[in-house]
């Protein structure tokens, strides 16, 4: 299966086969949610999953998600169209995070590109449940398209950047569940952290959303 998809940009914009070389990714002071004494060791946003209205429109889907557990309704071609997405280069992050900060800001939210989940399981949950089980938004994580279990021999090239939306998760078990808008082999999938974290982009691993 051929694909052109749109990257979150922290990486140069992924196409079906090149290997983009990495750029500099948004800088980033965040810093890992602590857990928190109320965190709930699992939980799940009530979600209404996309699909990607184009091949390229992976980015401006998943924000349109993410978004959408602010009670914000915005349309992924709107989005597409002020992230400056195109179809051969996707979506650049530089373009993508002051877009989506536009919206959350005047509810006393921002989305930041921390890079430090990359291989690390325990970042990742963190991170994740933070803004899942205590904030009760949903991130957008970088992948690397090919790689995720779902996809494996049916996306032709490698490092090829793909947008999804983490919705879920579990301590106990170590599981995130996710929403891919990918149409041919998307929708909702669980997969470990300690196996998600291992396919993120390494130049910004997701938007994370933090207090202003």
């Amino acid at each position: 299966m051929a694909v052109t998809v749109g990257a979150l940009g922290f990486a140069a914009p992924a196409h079906a086969s090149p290997t983009p070389a990495p750029s500099p990714s948004p800088t980033s002071t965040a810093t890992a949610t602590p857990k928190g004494l109320f965190t709930p060791l699992k939980y799940k946003l009530s979600l209404k999953g996309q699909r990607q209205q184009t091949n390229y429109f992976c980015v401006p889907a998943s924000s349109s998600m993410s978004l959408s557990t602010f009670g914000i309704s915005v349309s992924q071609s709107t989005l597409a169209k002020k992230m400056k997405t195109t179809a051969s280069g996707g979506t650049k992050g530089s373009n993508a995070l002051p877009v989506i900060n536009a919206y959350v800001k005047s509810r006393g939210f921002k989305y930041t590109s921390p890079t430090d989940a990359k291989g690390n399981a325990l970042v990742l949950m963190n991170r994740v449940s933070g803004n899942i089980g205590d904030l009760h938004r949903a991130p957008v994580l970088a992948v690397w398209m090919e790689q995720l279990p779902w996809n494996k021999g049916k996306i032709k090239g490698t490092k090829v950047g793909h947008a999804i939306i983490a919705y879920g998760y579990d301590k106990t078990a170590g599981t995130i569940t996710v929403y891919d808008p990918w149409k041919p082999t998307g929708g909702a999938h669980t997969i470990s952290a300690s196996a998600l974290s291992k396919i993120l982009q390494p130049g910004g691993n997701m938007y994370y959303l933090s207090k202003l």
